[in-house]
C-alpha cells in the first residue's frame, strides 16, 4: 500500500481527504503543519499532499527543504486563483498543483497520473547514449557529468528522450506528464521546460531544448 503524506492546517480537509484516499487504497499520514512532517523521515512516503498556505513555515519552505535531499513526487494545493504561488512551487520543484477548492476525485487522479508517470519512466526507452539514466535513483547524467534533476525535470527530461527529433506540443507534454491537456494560460510546462533547459545549458553547450513558436518543444541535443 503506497504512503501518502497529507500537510494541511485544515482539519475538515484532513480528514476529508485522509477518509477518500484511504478507501482507494492508499495509507494516509496527515500533519497539521510543515514543523512537524519534516522531523520524520522523508523516505517513507511514495508521494506529498501540500498545502501552500500553512501557518510557521508554509508550503513553498518545505517544498524547498525537501527539494535538498529529495525527488519525492509533490502536489501542491494552492488557492484557485494564486498563479504566482503555483509558479514559484513549479520552480521549486512541485510536481503538480490543484486550486482549492477541488474535488477529492480530480486529486486522486492527480496523485495516480503521477506514480503511473514515475513507472513509465522508471522504464526508459533512452536512444541517446550519451545520457545515462539510473530509474531505481532517478539519477542521470550527460557524457559523464552529473545533473541535478528535480523529479518532474527527471520526468521531462525522459518525455523528450522517449521522442527523439520530435516537435512536443505542450498538450502532449502536459499528457505525458500529468495526464491531462493544459489549460490555455497554465504556463507549468513552459516553467518546467525552462527550468530544464537552464540546467542542461549548466553542462552541455550550446542549445539544447529548441521553442518551436506555435507548435511546442523539441530536444535538439545530439
Amino acid at each position: 500500500m503506497e504512503r501518502l503524506a497529507l500537510i494541511d492546517d485544515d482539519l475538515e480537509i484532513r480528514q476529508l481527504l485522509s477518509k477518500y484516499l484511504s478507501q482507494h487504497g492508499y495509507k494516509v499520514v496527515a500533519f497539521a503543519d510543515g514543523e512537524s512532517f519534516l522531523e520524520v523521515d522523508f523516505n517513507l512516503f511514495g508521494c506529498i499532499i501540500l498545502d501552500i498556505g500553512l501557518p510557521g513555515i508554509d508550503g513553498l519552505d518545505v517544498c524547498r527543504h525537501l527539494r535538498k535531499s529529495s525527488s519525492i513526487p509533490i502536489v501542491m494545493l494552492t488557492a484557485a486563483s494564486d498563479d504566482l504561488d503555483r509558479i514559484i512551487g513549479l520552480e521549486l520543484g512541485a510536481d503538480d498543483y490543484i486550486g482549492k477548492p477541488f474535488n477529492p476525485r480530480e486529486l486522486l487522479a492527480r496523485i495516480r497520473a503521477l506514480f503511473r508517470r514515475i513507472d513509465a519512466v522508471n522504464q526508459p526507452q533512452i536512444t541517446n547514449l550519451l545520457f545515462s539514466i539510473d530509474p531505481l535513483t532517478r539519477s542521470v547524467s550527460y557524457d559523464g557529468k552529473p545533473l541535478d534533476l528535480t523529479g518532474a525535470e527527471f520526468d521531462l527530461l525522459g518525455v523528450f528522450l522517449k521522442n527523439p527529433g520530435q516537435v512536443l506540443s505542450r498538450d502532449k507534454i502536459g499528457m505525458s506528464l500529468h495526464g491531462r491537456k493544459i489549460q490555455p494560460y497554465d504556463r507549468s510546462i513552459d516553467t518546467a521546460v525552462s527550468r530544464l533547459r537552464i540546467k542542461l545549458g549548466d553542462i552541455i553547450e550550446g542549445e539544447t531544448i529548441k521553442s518551436i513558436r506555435g507548435k511546442g518543444y523539441v530536444l535538439i541535443i545530439s
